[in-house]
C-alpha cells in the first residue's frame, strides 16, 4: 500500500486571520496564507501599508476552515 507524501511543516501554507489591536474591539484587517504567524503579519502589514509603529500591535490567529 502506498503511503502519502509528507511535506515539511514550513512548506504548508495556513490561513491566518490578522487583526490590529488598538482598543477593546480588535480591528480585522485581512486574511493571509503563510507558513507561520509572523510571516502572515509581515505580509498583511506590507499589503495594507501599516506603519512600523503599529506593526507590533498586529496579531495573527490561525483560521480553522
Amino acid at each position: 500500500m502506498a503511503k502519502g507524501r509528507k511535506t515539511k511543516p514550513r512548506e504548508r501554507l495556513v490561513r491566518w486571520r490578522v487583526s490590529l489591536i488598538k482598543g477593546p474591539p480588535a480591528k480585522f484587517i485581512d486574511f493571509a496564507y503563510a507558513p507561520d504567524a509572523q510571516a502572515a503579519e509581515r505580509r498583511v502589514a506590507k499589503e495594507h501599508n501599516i506603519r512600523d509603529t503599529l506593526r507590533s500591535r498586529l496579531v495573527a490567529i490561525r483560521d480553522e476552515l
